[in-house]
């Protein structure tokens, strides 16, 4: 049996998620709590398996709790709970040691299905969580022109790598002759591979070409 506790301020939320919980056979909600306060002051007693915690509550809120519970009870597996995931608590949450991090816009299958994972001592994340460690995984590992790059490729622009080299400065509004200067070529190849650059897109306007590099940039930021 998995003994789960649920630290929840919202009554409707932590009414349903025991709801839920309760149509399972290996599952059992062994207590419920408003805060992480009242949360630490249950552990000793009840020793559940699994801590189903939101991230947002008053007088001590997840990220401190996980915290607390992660050096006094390392066995214990917290899977923390937010409305909407925000890439500093995530971030901070995860590097406190949370086993889990799930949006509470969830699936009853998905939530029960992250409780047994978490008690195998599998890592579960929801999908907006995972596309913020994959992106701050790519910036720890990729240059922002890598980046691009591979946006680039992903909708379908296969640009060789001077290609790439150019469009980046010409992103970063770089003149001709400062592109030419920078990577040590003539300004008129610049002007040839630029023209190859506006066939490709089929955009025949520099103004229009930079928005266009830029929308791609940004984009690959926000995913």
């Amino acid at each position: 049996m998995i003994n789960v506790l649920v630290v929840e301020d919202q009554r409707l939320f932590r009414d349903g998620v025991e709801a839920i919980i309760e149509r399972t056979d290996d599952i059992k909600v062994i207590g419920a709590a408003d805060n992480g306060k009242m949360a630490i002051q249950q552990m000793e007693q009840l020793r559940p398996d699994v801590v189903l915690m939101d991230i947002h509550m008053p007088d001590m809120d997840g990220i401190q709790t996980t915290y607390y519970l992660k050096e006094n009870y390392p066995e214990v597996k917290v899977v923390l709970l937010t409305t909407k995931a925000e890439e500093d608590l995530v971030i901070s949450g995860i590097s406190v040691g949370a086993d889990g991090f799930l949006i509470k816009a969830l699936h009853a299958d998905r939530l029960i299905e992250t409780i047994r994972m978490a008690y195998d001592g599998e890592i579960v994340f929801s999908g907006d969580v995972a596309r913020i460690l994959a992106r701050r995984i790519r910036e720890l590992t990729m240059s922002k022109k890598q980046i691009f790059a591979l946006a680039m490729e992903r909708i379908g622009y296969n640009f060789t790598k001077r290609e790439i080299d150019i469009a980046y400065l010409l992103m970063g509004n770089y003149s001709n002759n400062q592109i030419a200067n920078k990577l040590f070529l003539g300004e008129g190849t610049v002007k040839n591979y630029i023209s190859e650059i506006y066939n490709k897109l089929d955009i025949h306007n520099r103004a229009k070409a930079i928005a266009f590099f830029k929308r791609i940039a940004h984009a690959n930021k926000d995913d």
